[in-house]
């Protein structure tokens, strides 16, 4: 799942199946279903279309101000 909480600016212009990469190996692809983000706090859940999930795997969101990119990793 993912939650974005902000008081700064309205989410709504973002778009999480644009912004959301998941990289594992060498591979990297977007989330086939990703909460449409609105106001200022949404929740929701990621959905990539996976065979199986990767043991060593990280999530970048791209683009959100104020930081160019967030990277999420786990072992």
């Amino acid at each position: 799942g993912i939650t974005a909480n902000t008081h700064s600016i309205d989410l709504a212009q973002f778009d999480l199946m644009q912004q959301i990469i998941l990289q594992y190996g060498n591979k990297e692809m977007k989330p086939i279903s990703a909460p449409a983000l609105n106001g200022h706090h949404t929740s929701g859940t990621l959905i990539f279309e996976l065979s199986q999930q990767p043991a060593d795997f990280r999530v970048i969101i791209n683009n959100i101000p104020a930081i160019e990119k967030r990277v999420f990793e786990w072992p």
